[in-house]
This record gives C-alpha cells, sequence and structure tokens, in this order.
C-alpha cells in the first residue's frame, strides 16, 4: 500500500516541506532544519529532527515507497543525474516521484526541488544539498489511476527526465498504461498548449496539476499559472538570469517577485534569508477585490525567461493556514511600484 507518511511515520493525506538554507536560523543548521505542515498540523512548525536524519516525514514516506512489495512501482525523476553528462536539456526542469501499487489500487505523488535526489533511492539528503532551500509537497492519491493520469498528462508536457536506476516498473504492467509508457519513454507527444489536471487527495483535497511542455514558449507563471487559477501572485524561485516582466500583453494578472523571507514558528529562532539563498519554488495568491480564495503553489519550475523552454508543473491548492504562514514570510517584495 503507498501512502504518505507524517512526522511520526503514520498515514497522512498530504504534506508540505520547506528546507531552510545552511546558517539561517542558528549558526549551527547545517541546511537540513525545515518547517513541517499537514492537515493535521496547528500551522507551519519547525521539525525537531532534521532532514538529513530519519524519523520525520520525508525520511517515513521514501523507505515505505523504497520498501515496498514487488507488486509497488516508483517513478523517480529529475532533471539533474548525479551523472552530468547523462542530463537532457530536452528533458522537463522537474523533480519529483510516482509512486503506485496497483494490486492495492493506492499511490503517492511527490513533488519537489532538489537536484539529484534522490539518487539510488536514498531516504535523507545528502550533504552536497545543504546550501539552499527547498520545497516538498507528498500526496495520498486516491486510486491508481490517478497516478495513471498524472503520468499521461507528463508525457504530453512535463517530459521529466526518468532516473531509471532508481526506478521500479512491475512486470504486472500493461504496456500501454501511461505508467508503463511513462518510464520507457514511449509515446511521448510534448504539447503546444499546456494544461491542468485537478484531482483530490484520498482524503478529498482538491488539486490542481498546472503544466506545459517546452514547446508552448511562455511564462509559466505569469501567462500559465496566474491566469488558470485567475490570480495575482507573489512567486519564490530561483532566479539567475533574466526574468519576465511582472506584466506583460498576454495576461491580465501580474507577478510580484519574493526578495526576502522569513519563517518563525513559536519557541523558535528565526529563520531569514534572500531568494539568492533559495532553490525553492512556490507562490501564493494575492487578495484583492479579483480573488479572495488562499491559493497556495508549489512548483518545480523558476520565474527565469530561460524556463520557457522547459517542460515542468505546479501543484495549486487551497489552505488558509499554510496560505497565511507563507504570506506572513514573504518579508520584502519586489513589486511593480519599484520597476
Amino acid at each position: 500500500m503507498m501512502e504518505a507518511k507524517n512526522q511520526q511515520g503514520s498515514a497522512v493525506d498530504w504534506w508540505f516541506i520547506y528546507k531552510t538554507p545552511k546558517r539561517t536560523g542558528t549558526h549551527d543548521n547545517r541546511g537540513f532544519d525545515f518547517f513541517y505542515y499537514d492537515p493535521d498540523a496547528a500551522g507551519l512548525t519547525l521539525s525537531p529532527v532534521g532532514l538529513d536524519q530519519d524519523n520525520q516525514a520525508l525520511d517515513h514516506t521514501l523507505k515505505a515507497i523504497f520498501q515496498a512489495p514487488e507488486s509497488a512501482g516508483f517513478l523517480v525523476y529529475n532533471d539533474e543525474h548525479t551523472d552530468a553528462q547523462s542530463n537532457s536539456s530536452e528533458k522537463g526542469h522537474c523533480k519529483g516521484i510516482l509512486a503506485f501499487d496497483k494490486p492495492s489500487d493506492t499511490a503517492v505523488f511527490l513533488l519537489h526541488s532538489t537536484p539529484r535526489f534522490p539518487a539510488d533511492n536514498e531516504c535523507t539528503l545528502p550533504a552536497d544539498e545543504e546550501i539552499f532551500g527547498q520545497t516538498f509537497i507528498c500526496i495520498t492519491l486516491p486510486d491508481y489511476q490517478t497516478a495513471n493520469r498524472i503520468a499521461e498528462q507528463m508525457l504530453s508536457q512535463q517530459n521529466p527526465q526518468l532516473l531509471t536506476e532508481s526506478s521500479r516498473l512491475p512486470a504486472t504492467l500493461g504496456e500501454d498504461e501511461p505508467l508503463s509508457r511513462l518510464f520507457h519513454g514511449i509515446g511521448i507527444q510534448e504539447s503546444r498548449q499546456p494544461s491542468s489536471l485537478e484531482f483530490t487527495s484520498k482524503g478529498g483535497k482538491a488539486f490542481q496539476l498546472i503544466a506545459k511542455s517546452r514547446k508552448w514558449g511562455e511564462d509559466f507563471w505569469l501567462d500559465l499559472v496566474g491566469p488558470t487559477l485567475d490570480a495575482d501572485l507573489v512567486v519564490e524561485t530561483w532566479r539567475r538570469g533574466a526574468v519576465t516582466p511582472m506584466q506583460d500583453h498576454r495576461s491580465a494578472e501580474y507577478d510580484e517577485d519574493l526578495l526576502r523571507l522569513r519563517l518563525q514558528a513559536e519557541s523558535s529562532p528565526t529563520y531569514e534569508w534572500p531568494y539568492t539563498k533559495d532553490h525553492a519554488k512556490w507562490a501564493t495568491a494575492l487578495k484583492n477585490r479579483d480573488n479572495a480564495l488562499p491559493w497556495v503553489c508549489v512548483a518545480d519550475l523558476n520565474r527565469m525567461v530561460s524556463q520557457e523552454k522547459r517542460g515542468g508543473g505546479s501543484l495549486c491548492f487551497q489552505e488558509p493556514k499554510l496560505w497565511q504562514a507563507l504570506r506572513d514570510a514573504e518579508e520584502q517584495i519586489h513589486t511593480l511600484a519599484s520597476t
């Protein structure tokens, strides 16, 4: 049976993790401190153990996936291999895992921002991923077929780079099933039009997986995510090159870029860092007269012009407590007024 696991190792509908950069909060933070949220949590809280240790949600979840019976499968994908010469720039700029067990009709979807992870079925973050902030979201899917639907979208949009050495495909899968075709790289037909896949978690939480291929050629956040949600966004992503203007002629919405973050849980140190120390990819909707919905988006694409030529996606959902926590963390924003 495939299901997301919480901090205690018990089944949970979904969870969100925000890893902090090295030496934020305290000088002793080696870059593995993280904030955690799930539907049962009181808020976004600092974990007592780091992502380099076991006994935390990511470790529990990955162990359950990689140690599952032979009937279960998992597709691990990442735009960066541990062997850089194996990378393909034509593949999507996306990172995650689709895990499934057809006999029990269960599945899990994990989307994250960490390069070269998890290589060789590792369950805790390696030492070379300590420097930057990262985001993770994991969802217990309602059934096996939802995993196939996500794989079908990936065949036409994200086109992920499969880490086949870290993946496993059960022999019982039919060769025409999307999960099987994705594993073997068969039937990939990148669409010139993006798509939005709506599904629910096992517990009934509504999600939208908004995705585009490298052939679409426009800005992912400004021209796709914002218009799909009908919302203006504050976006935090890795920005190391030309960035699309905050507003353009193709979109009625606009995006603001986050310059500095500040996270603090009750009775914990203040974790503060600039966007240059953050490799995370997420956004929150601005509540205004046109939108009053607490949208949160966790993604694998950056807001940069170069990303227009890469496939990828974002999981968007409404969650008031997490939305508020991330909005409170948005300490310094690059606004339209400053351009």
